[in-house]
């Protein structure tokens, strides 16, 4: 692995009137952004290709005021999926005339598709419940959407009834936006190269390219875009996180991974060989940024999957006192487990979890709140890491930090 070069620096902001002063500098034709956006909610993330073709991966809501979540941000004048609309429209090449071209939900859990009470607002003409994903979907149109498909919900359970009931809502917004807005829905393709790709100058970036890893319990195999492993079989049932699909994206020496909510961690608490992320981890491969899996949650970031991702930087977006784990901060933070420098930025830090982990451990984060934007500038080999307000409408920069790809 080459050696990282990394210069850190923070802009501060003077006082609450110097908003106009520290915007982020607009997307430009040849950047890669990826937007964590926070709303204390769920996870949302929306990426501006090179070409300026887009992508929104997951839209959560999770319609929850309890104490064990982290503050609604910035207020509750708007649900959070018009707060995600709100976003793109702010920082989509084509502002408020943006059309997202492609959607990819990695799961069906609320926190990344929508609130488990679809019905509680309901779109006038398509009768379909507003919320995530769906309520995204109504504000800006979207392309293609692509999610992990029908697979494994033939359970009955409570809990499974629940998820069925949330996915129906959901595809009645499909089938809706189909015939009003020629809205196009694929089952992820494992191993795929080309089902997410640039739609404007492909020609220019040949060193761009989105690789589908794993959906379902299928892996893809390292070298080509064949399924390489399939970890569940028909007379399986496994968890709703097990399925979650994921991405890696890559721009010259740049690599990103984000992969939903995939465990690592056995029932005993010990790393678990047969885990998904176990499985996954030799093809995603040495990452610059990752996303940490079930947001830093208990059961994920096992050592082996930490010491083959070996990121420089991990994003945690968070929503809930869980998130995430002391015992993933000692994994993803230890130098026994990889070495160099590496930094740790997280939506939103639940006070109670940062009392919990203690003065030493919470210093592992270079930045404990904010939206989070990755610039990857043209040609990959450089990127900035900005902590944009989530406080404010006006999404100010507050820090930028620069680093070099490996």
């Amino acid at each position: 692995m080459k050696k990282l070069l990394v210069l850190a620096f923070f802009l501060t902001l003077g006082n609450a009137g110097s908003a106009q002063n520290n915007p982020l500098p607009a997307w430009e034709k040849g950047y890669l952004d990826i937007h964590f956006i926070n709303t204390g909610r769920g996870d949302a993330a929306f990426i501006i290709m090179p070409d300026g073709s887009s992508l929104l991966v997951d839209a959560g809501d999770l319609d929850s005021d309890a104490e064990s979540m982290v503050a609604a941000v910035p207020d509750k004048s708007k649900s959070p999926g018009e707060w995600i609309a709100d976003y793109i429209h702010q920082f989509h090449p084509k502002g408020k005339d943006a059309v997202l071209d492609y959607a990819l939900l990695t799961h069906y859990d609320s926190d990344h598709m929508g609130s488990m009470n679809f019905r509680k607002r309901v779109h006038e003409k398509g009768d379909y419940g507003l919320s995530g994903m769906s309520e995204v979907g109504s504000i800006i149109p979207i392309g293609k959407i692509i999610d992990r498909g029908d697979d494994f919900l033939q359970n009955t359970g409570e809990s499974q009834s629940q998820k069925k009931e949330r996915i129906a809502e959901y595809r009645k917004f499909l089938s809706y936006a189909e015939d009003a807005q020629g809205l196009r829905y694929e089952k992820f393709k494992v191993g795929s190269v080309d089902q997410i790709k640039m739609l404007h100058h492909a020609n220019e970036y040949p060193e761009f390219v989105v690789k589908n890893l794993f959906a379902n319990g299928e892996i893809a195999a390292v070298r080509d875009t064949t399924v390489a492993f399939r970890r569940f079989d028909a007379t399986d049932d496994p968890s709703e996180n097990n399925l979650s699909l994921g991405i890696r994206i890559s721009y010259g020496a740049f690599d990103f991974y984000t992969g939903g909510d995939i465990p690592g961690i056995g029932h005993t608490s010990a790393p678990d060989p047969q885990s998904m992320e176990s499985y996954a981890a030799p093809v995603i491969g040495d990452v610059d940024v990752a996303t940490l899996n079930h947001h830093g949650n208990r059961d994920s970031q096992n050592e082996f999957f930490v010491r083959m991702l070996q990121p420089r930087v991990w994003i945690c977006q968070s929503w809930t006192i869980r998130h995430p784990g002391e015992d993933v901060l000692r994994r993803i933070m230890s130098p026994w487990v990889y070495p160099g420098e590496r930094d740790l930025f997280i939506t939103s830090l639940h006070k109670i979890n940062e009392s919990y982990i203690g003065e030493s451990r919470a210093k592992d984060f270079t930045s404990k709140r904010g939206h989070l934007v990755v610039r990857v500038y043209q040609g990959g080999d450089k990127y900035n890491v900005f902590v944009l307000n989530d406080l404010s409408q006006e999404r100010e920069v507050l820090a930028r930090h620069q680093y070099r790809s490996k």
